[in-house]
């Protein structure tokens, strides 16, 4: 009996191995058929980066390398390396203007190799020394080395803080909040630490713009972010606000040619001073009542700056009823119909931005046309998740004509991954954007940005057409005239990848070596070659 319990037991056992290696093949050569693709996307980069400047080529080696640093560590470091040679040797007549692109590219090459290698990243740090033969701005410098410190913060905070300190000798970056709020959560200590090297800078610019930034790190709630991000202690609270106070103490409030801009500024943390700075708040008080008997208009704006109580819609509407001031009223007015959006009221706050006037829209310029089209999209699409057709359809098409292509594209791009099995309604407005893109006036430069999110919906309920959308697509970017440097932030590129991967291979090769300008067929294999090795590493992980 014992001899067929066991004879049983192995017959499962081979059976298994028979059913898992099929799976463990077919995994192999998925894996084998992606890695193939991104090789061959790195084979046209590099064609690609013998059009490019030196300075550009560099870049180009540094962001290969980023992707390429598991599956090949070898080549990536070689890249890497060739890279740093670009940007290292300082010719003998380097003028100002070629001086700022070697260090720019430098900059660019810090924040992709501080995370992958440290003693790379330290070769970077010393070309990016200043160097006092030369007048040089380390503003850059600074800001790049809080990119990179952003990148490692979650695996080193220790360095990531190191390099924030080091940021703070170089200059003043003004992309310091994300770190210290990251810092923060992490390590309190830390955190505390560079915000003292970083009050020490405020002192030295007590109005400039850096020191507004340590009030968004220090205030977030009452300058209008999150409640919930995490803060410095009081007593480094009482410090930054006691730089700040010198503002008014310094020269004091009369009206004219006064410190009563400084003091707007500072209504909304009037309540603060109040709270951490009793002993000095009469000081503060003073100034205020002085400013708001200098004219109607300050009156208006430090009632609008420190009025968190307003916290509804109607009381926002009231407060704009009552307001003189063009731009107060305009912000009352502005600041209700985001809270009726917020609240989901998107009738109610569309309705707010219909009855701007013409003066208050073209203040809000381009915000207006961004709110009136987006808070449409996302209206709609609750409409659409509770089965409202009818009244889906009503709040697309009241859109103005113009932005009417646009809040269909956004509707599209916000619908949720799973429609259910009612896609008629979505097919309709899909055509609608692609159709109103067609024929729209909007500048190539913004209408491509729009094209590329349609392409995964195109192919997802209209496949057929998928190739035309990519088409336009392609068609959209050759009008513009100026390609994107590689060293500039890629969000811009940095979404179109993913929807390219769900194309034929070929048809999108063929697309992209018809782009006519070098650096925008770059950013765009560039952003493929991402999403291709995102798909290889998912399939390694299974």
């Amino acid at each position: 009996m014992k001899w067929l319990i066991h004879a049983s037991l192995i017959i499962l056992a081979l059976a298994s191995i028979g059913l898992a290696q099929p799976q463990k093949t077919a995994q192999n050569e998925a894996r084998e058929l992606w890695l193939v693709r991104a090789q061959n996307l790195t084979s046209d980069l590099l064609k690609d980066g013998a059009d490019l400047s030196n300075m550009q080529r560099a870049v180009l080696w540094g962001k290969l390398a980023q992707h390429w640093w598991r599956e090949d560590p070898k080549r990536a470091r070689t890249w890497i390396l060739n890279a740093i040679e670009v940007v290292e040797p300082v010719p003998n007549k380097e003028s100002p203007e070629e001086r700022q692109i070697r260090i720019g590219t430098a900059q660019a090459l810090l924040a992709i190799v501080t995370p992958l290698d440290e003693k790379l990243s330290n070769r970077l740090l010393t070309v990016l020394s200043p160097d006092k033969s030369v007048e040089y701005d380390g503003g850059g410098t600074a800001f790049a080395l809080i990119d990179a410190a952003i990148r490692i913060l979650e695996d080193d905070p220790k360095r990531a803080a190191e390099l924030g300190a080091q940021a703070l000798r170089t200059g003043r970056p003004t992309n310091l909040d994300p770190l210290l709020y990251g810092l923060r959560a992490r390590d309190p200590k830390l955190a505390d630490s560079l915000f003292v090297q970083a009050l020490a800078l405020a002192k030295q610019d007590r109005g400039g713009m850096f020191t507004n930034i340590l009030t968004y790190i220090a205030f977030p709630e009452q300058r209008g972010r999150s409640g919930n991000l995490p803060v410095p202690p009081d007593s480094l609270r009482i410090q930054l606000l006691q730089i700040l106070m010198s503002l008014v103490t310094d020269r004091p409030a009369s009206g004219e040619n006064s410190n009563c801009g400084a003091v707007t500024w500072l209504a909304p943390l009037f309540g603060e001073f109040e709270r951490l700075l009793p002993q000095q708040w009469p000081i503060l008080r003073q100034a205020i009542n002085t400013c708001q008997s200098a004219s109607p208009e300050i009156q208006q704006r430090l009632k609008y700056n420190s009025s968190p109580q307003l916290d509804t819609v109607e009381s926002l509407l009231r407060a704009a009823e009552e307001a003189k001031d063009l731009e107060v009223r305009t912000s009352y007015k502005y600041r209700a119909a985001d809270l009726a959006y917020e609240n989901k009221e998107y009738e109610l706050a569309l309705k707010i931005l219909d009855d701007l006037s013409t003066e208050e829209r073209e203040l809000m310029a381009e915000s207006w046309r961004s709110a009136r089209g987006g808070w449409a999209a996302d209206g709609a699409v609750e409409h659409y998740k509770n089965g409202r057709f009818r009244e889906m359809n009503l709040m697309l098409d009241a859109v103005p004509s113009d932005l009417q292509p646009l809040a269909k594209a956004e509707f599209i791009q916000r619908l949720p991954e799973q429609t259910g099995s009612e896609t008629g309604p979505i097919t309709q407005i899909l055509n609608d954007a692609i159709t109103g893109l067609r024929r729209s006036s909007t500048p190539a430069e913004e209408k491509y940005n729009w094209y590329f999110p349609l392409i995964h919906a195109t192919v997802k309920y209209q496949p057929a057409e998928a190739n035309a959308v990519l088409k336009d697509a392609i068609a959209s970017l050759n009008q513009v005239k100026d390609g994107r440097p590689l060293d500039q932030p890629d969000y811009f590129f940095g979404y179109m990848g993913p929807p390219l991967l769900e194309l034929d291979e070929f048809v999108v090769k063929d697309a992209l070596a018809s782009l006519t300008l070098v650096q925008t067929r770059t950013q765009l294999r560039l952003s493929l070659l991402a999403a291709t090795m995102q798909r290889l590493k998912s399939i390694s992980r299974n």
